[in-house]
């Protein structure tokens, strides 16, 4: 089961800001089953951009291990590991090898992922078993028009698909994934990117239908323009606010998110890059 502790200290999930647990970020998920077309998954030592999907390397899970622990015994107060990419953590073997061991090694550490949500249903098994206590999920369409818009392609079963077939089995996978998970459990956190003339209509839409399928919060963040929507502008402050606004009338929002790299450790908005 989860490994219960007080989500005010969680500093992804807290809304006050003090008495706050570091985290870890170790980027050893490479590979990806859905390509965003906001998304570009840069790995490098030029790369100093802050965005989700960014990493100046990828960790294999020994590098994993020996960091963590390097980062505990000066940081006592790095409670929880976690892994967010660079690429989809539930498609890559290394995320369950990298929690197994430090499950092992350092049972008291709690665990979170952020994740596309599409593979949880199927792993949830694995995730409930390793003790994951938080799970956020990208959520970024409510309709399959929308989606088409949002994803290029999603693999599943090894095999690629495309356009409307494509939107439908991503929405219904994630909302399949945040139901499962929350009946196990865990607590919820749900990532919208906003993209202004693409989802920012449908905000509403998307709080309504995963606060019934079992989210505990809402956490709004503009578009950081990259890959195809590289000129693609950002939503403007007011933009954002009205869409949190609308959403707050189902979940409660976030409003502190960093929109963090995969390869950091402390407090988002302190942290350092490993």
């Amino acid at each position: 089961m989860a490994k219960s502790y007080p989500y005010i200290h969680h500093p992804c999930w807290s809304e006050q800001r003090q008495d706050l647990w570091e985290r870890i970020h170790l980027p050893v998920a490479k590979k990806c089953n859905v390509k965003c077309v906001f998304c570009d998954h840069s790995i490098g030592s030029s790369c100093h951009t802050s965005k989700p999907g960014f990493s100046s390397n990828i960790m294999n899970v020994d590098e994993a291990i020996e960091r963590t622990l390097k980062e505990m015994s000066v940081k006592p107060n790095l409670r929880i590991v976690a892994i967010s990419g660079p690429g989809e953590p539930l498609y890559n073997k290394e995320t369950f090898e990298t929690l197994s061991e430090i499950n092992r090694r350092i049972p008291d550490m709690k665990f979170c992922l952020s994740t596309n949500g599409t593979l949880l249903s199927e792993h949830l098994d694995e995730v409930v078993s390793l003790g994951v206590s938080t799970i956020t999920i990208s959520i970024n369409a409510a309709t399959p028009e929308t989606a088409s818009r949002i994803y290029e392609w999603a693999r599943f079963d090894n095999h690629i698909s495309r356009n409307d077939t494509m939107a439908k089995m991503i929405l219904r996978r994630q909302l399949e994934g945040l139901s499962s998970a929350a009946d196990a459990g865990i607590k919820l956190k749900i990532n919208t990117i906003l993209i202004p003339k693409v989802n920012n209509h449908e905000i509403s839409e998307i709080a309504e239908t995963i606060s019934k399928a079992g989210a505990h919060i809402h956490n709004i963040v503009p578009l950081v323009p990259c890959s195809f929507l590289k000129d693609w502008r950002v939503p403007t402050e007011r933009e954002l606010s009205e869409a949190r606004k609308e959403a707050l009338r189902y979940l409660p929002q976030f409003y502190h998110c960093k929109q963090c790299r995969s390869d950091v450790v402390g407090i988002p908005g302190c942290d350092t890059i490993l």
